[in-house]
């Protein structure tokens, strides 16, 4: 999947896809077969999804989805699908894209970033440009350290979609530069809730 990124993130992409290939590994192809069902337990896989946050941990009145408004705003709180402002902070919900080893394709989260005020008018201007900007990670991803705030840098993406994040430092920039394995991901869908990983047979 090609994507406007940094450079180092596009020698990283080319990296992980030249890990030995995860379509070798039987677990990945039943994981992304439709057809696949679990011989004990008939249970079914999605295939590789986002790992989406609803809002930004700080957002204290609950959760968008339990909405039925487009809009949900208590008094000059205002949260949408990719936008929310709370008291004096703005943030935009992005993507955090992480090389896939052994694969060309794409695992991502779907968190929300704080950016700066002025920032966010342009980027909520469909008029104005956005050239990207600097924000503070709005989600505890697993494996980022508790409390610390995770810097990243914003970058447009294609017309149409959220933009980008990626991470300066720490344990998602790492991820970010080495990729991540079907195996990290089984665990982190596991942590989420749902555990396929006795049900895909063995890896090889």
């Amino acid at each position: 999947m090609t994507l406007p990124c940094p450079d180092w993130f596009t020698k990283a992409q080319a990296r992980a896809a030249a890990m030995p290939p995860l379509a070798d590994d039987r677990r990945w192809r039943a994981f992304n077969d439709p057809e696949y069902t679990c011989p004990c337990c008939g249970l079914k896989t999605p295939g590789l999804q986002d790992i989406a946050y609803d809002h930004p941990d700080a957002w204290p009145h609950g959760a968008h989805a339990d909405q039925d408004e487009v809009i949900w705003q208590v008094g000059r709180d205002r949260l949408t699908s990719d936008l929310c402002r709370l008291k004096d902070a703005y943030f935009i919900r992005a993507t955090l894209p992480m090389p896939l080893q052994g694969s060309d394709e794409l695992f991502a989260y779907g968190p929300w970033a704080r950016i700066a005020p002025e920032a966010f008018a342009a980027y909520a201007d469909p008029q104005a440009p956005f050239d990207g900007c600097q924000a503070v990670l709005a989600n505890a991803l697993p494996g980022t350290p508790p409390m610390r705030p995770v810097a990243c840098a914003v970058m447009p993406s294609q017309p149409g979609t959220r933009p980008l994040l990626f991470a300066h430092d720490g344990p998602l920039r790492s991820g970010q530069e080495e990729g991540i394995s079907f195996d990290a991901i089984l665990a982190l869908y596991a942590a989420a809730g749902q555990d396929y990983r006795g049900h895909l047979g063995e890896k090889t």
